[in-house]
């Protein structure tokens, strides 16, 4: 899926791709609609990486729930 998005140039002049990516992919970890290795997965990351880069954007590493628990463990 691509996915454009339109921001205002003084708000733009600050943001770039990567960052988007990482905050929008943070953002839904964080709410429960990807689990941890969707999200490393969708930004090439490894686990300690995706685990230091949550912070960044607000979020613990401690976000889990029982689904995201058997999507790690491949149950």
């Amino acid at each position: 899926m691509e996915l454009s998005v339109r921001l205002p140039d003084n708000i733009a002049s600050g943001v770039d791709e990567r960052y988007l990516k990482e905050a929008l992919i943070a953002t839904l970890y964080h709410n429960g609609k990807l689990s941890g290795k969707e999200a490393r997965e969708a930004l090439g990351m490894t686990r300690r990486a995706f685990e230091e880069m949550l912070p960044r954007y607000g979020f613990s590493i401690l976000v889990d729930s029982e689904g995201n628990a058997r999507i790690e463990l491949g149950a």
